[in-house]
Formats: C-alpha cells, sequence, structure tokens
C-alpha cells in the first residue's frame, strides 16, 4: 500500500501543523521536503503539473486517489479523517474562529520587517494579541475544550514562531505558556519533536 505523500518546501512553514497532526496520529506518510535551491525548485516544477492537483501549490497532500492543495484546506481534511474536529456547536465555533485569528496572527510577524531597531516597537504593538489568546483560551486545556483538534497545531506553531522571535515572549502570559508546554510535550509528537528533520530555527534576517 501506498503511504501518503506530504510535499512541502525543506522549511517548517506552513506545513508544520500538518506534520505535528500526522505525527500526533501515527500516519505513517512520506514527508518530501523540497529543497531551497535551484535543484529543489527545479523538482517542485517538475511535479507540479504531474501529480493530479487541481490547484498545483505548496503543500500539497496526496492519498491514493486524495490530492489537495492548501494547508488550512489539508488540516481540516486530516482533522475529520483522524477524528480531530470539534464535536459542540460551540467548539466547532471556538476552532474556526481560533483558525482564522491564527493565521491573521501569524501574518502579523511575518509581514514585519525583522529590524532590530523596531523589535521593542513590534512586540508593545503585539501585547494585545496575546491577551487576546489569553483570556479566549481561559481555563480550557485546547482551544476547543478538553479535546486536542487541529486549530491547537496551528496555534502552537504560530506561538513557536514568536518565541523564537523573541525567546521571553510568553512570560507574561501564564495561561499561553502552559498551553503551549502542552502542546510541546504531547507524548505522541516527542519522536518528532526531538528528530533532526525538524528544524528548530527560524530566520529573521531583516528584509531589503
Amino acid at each position: 500500500m501506498t503511504r501518503p505523500v506530504l510535499g512541502y518546501w525543506e522549511v517548517r512553514g506552513l506545513a508544520e501543523p500538518i506534520r505535528y497532526l500526522l505525527h500526533y496520529k501515527k500516519v505513517d506518510f512520506e514527508d518530501k521536503r523540497y529543497p531551497r535551491n535551484v535543484l529543489g525548485f527545479e523538482d517542485w516544477q517538475k511535479d507540479k503539473f504531474s501529480l493530479g492537483l487541481d490547484f498545483p501549490n505548496l503543500p500539497y497532500y496526496i492519498d491514493g486517489d486524495t490530492k489537495i492543495t492548501q494547508s488550512v484546506a489539508i488540516l481540516r481534511f486530516l482533522a475529520y479523517r483522524h477524528g480531530l474536529i470539534a464535536k459542540t456547536k460551540e467548539q466547532h465555533r471556538r476552532t474556526i474562529v481560533a483558525e482564522q485569528q491564527c493565521i491573521e496572527f501569524r501574518r502579523c510577524l511575518f509581514l514585519k520587517s525583522f529590524d532590530e531597531s523596531g523589535k521593542e516597537g513590534f512586540l508593545t504593538s503585539v501585547q494585545p494579541k496575546f491577551q487576546q489568546w489569553e483570556k479566549f483560551l481561559g481555563d480550557r486545556k485546547f482551544i476547543a475544550g478538553n479535546d486536542i483538534t487541529y486549530v491547537d497545531f496551528m496555534v502552537y506553531e504560530a506561538l513557536e514562531f514568536y518565541r523564537l522571535y523573541h525567546e521571553t515572549i510568553l512570560d507574561d502570559y501564564p495561561i499561553l505558556e502552559a498551553y503551549f508546554s502542552r502542546i510541546k510535550n504531547l507524548p505522541e509528537l516527542q519522536e518528532y519533536m526531538n528528530s533532526p528533520v525538524r528544524q528548530e530555527v527560524a530566520n529573521f534576517r531583516p528584509r531589503r
């Protein structure tokens, strides 16, 4: 039986929450990573229109005749398949709100210019967003409640990138810090979290 394939660049990026979900559910899949160089780009161009994707893009997920692009679409599909979806209307409301908010939350960091001189101002500007997440999570273990859903992997990865940008950024938010540690220390993720293939370093060089 052919293994599912998750294709993306050789970075964490948009595919990392998908990897978390797949490893969490112990799915045996091929983690196909295209190097971020000329050869990797050429390999992707060769595959791009030969895989039968409706909308050729990275990341993609192929499992037999099932072929999907767009990171959130892949996450939702896998969440339904593996039972990582909300169980009540209120939980569903929380997950879809958190999903969209997380996209915006992550974009705030990636759209900024990583100039050290502007770091303090940026950190001040995002404090309200961290306060909102802190309040939204409240006394819940996970975003939806006591059960983990696909959106937790999105939120964790966004928080991780903020932490990589500024190591102590969660220190003033004990609820978020506990939540972050809860996801990071999930037993099902430890093998992947500690594997050499998982990249810890993010590149926050100033844009030119």
